[in-house]
């Protein structure tokens, strides 16, 4: 049978553990926005220099 104590500490534990998970899935999300972020910055770039390619190789024969 468990006292009262112990129940009281095994909430505060699971309480606490909840509360951590939620930050780490706040955390996550975060690292995954940025990266998304990250991922379509490079994209843009790289569409910029295949324009600029482009462009330079259309100059010669204009």
């Amino acid at each position: 049978m468990k006292t009262l104590n112990s129940i009281a500490i095994e909430y505060l534990l699971r309480n606490d553990s909840q509360t951590n998970n939620n930050r780490s899935e706040e955390i996550t999300k975060e690292v995954i926005r940025i990266k998304t972020e990250q991922d379509r910055k490079s994209q843009k770039s790289l569409l910029f220099q295949m324009y600029d390619l482009e462009i330079e190789g259309e100059l010669p024969f204009a």
